[in-house]
């Protein structure tokens, strides 16, 4: 493996370790605001809330890396059929299977975490004004900023950098 394949590797482990972190603290924040402090990862009892968001977040989850999955596929298989050039990683079999499963994956967890930063968004409009402390609001909502703020430039930079030719 070259050196430049290397580092688009690496940096396409930070950019998925950045977006599994902004998605899963917009979750955290989203069961937090519902005054659902503490939770049992793997097995164990949850309140019905949670189990209810962990769930309809997996569905979205799986329901984007699916179709995503399957668009890069069929977009691949037309590119060959039609001629055209596949413009990640010099075209080679292994730039599908990276980009399928890297991101799919990526862009599942940053569409999930934006789709939990609207609910919150909604919850906290919804909730008394009162009833929300306005300093770990603010932290929240600069927090989910800054970290995907994080995530997109990291996933732009793995994407422009597999489509640069060397």
């Amino acid at each position: 493996m070259t050196a430049r394949i290397l580092a688009l590797l690496a940096a396409s482990v930070v950019a998925f370790i950045l977006s599994a972190k902004a998605h899963g603290r917009q979750i955290r924040l989203e069961r937090e605001l519902e005054g659902h402090h503490h939770v049992v990862f793997g097995t164990g009892t949850n309140p019905p809330y949670v189990e209810a968001l962990w769930r309809a977040d997996r569905v979205r989850f799986w329901s984007i890396v699916a179709a995503v999955a399957v668009t890069i596929l069929g977009l691949y298989a037309l590119s060959r059929v039609q001629g055209w050039r596949w413009p990640f990683l010099h075209g080679g079999g292994g730039s599908v299977a990276w980009l399928t499963v890297w991101g799919s994956m990526v862009t599942a967890f940053l569409t999930c975490g934006f789709w939990s930063l609207i609910r919150f968004r909604g919850a906290v409009s919804a909730k008394l004004a009162g009833t929300v402390d306005a300093e770990w609001l603010s932290e929240a909502l600069q927090g989910s900023a800054w970290w995907f703020t994080a995530a997109v430039l990291a996933t732009v930079l793995v994407l422009f950098a597999s489509t640069r030719r060397v």
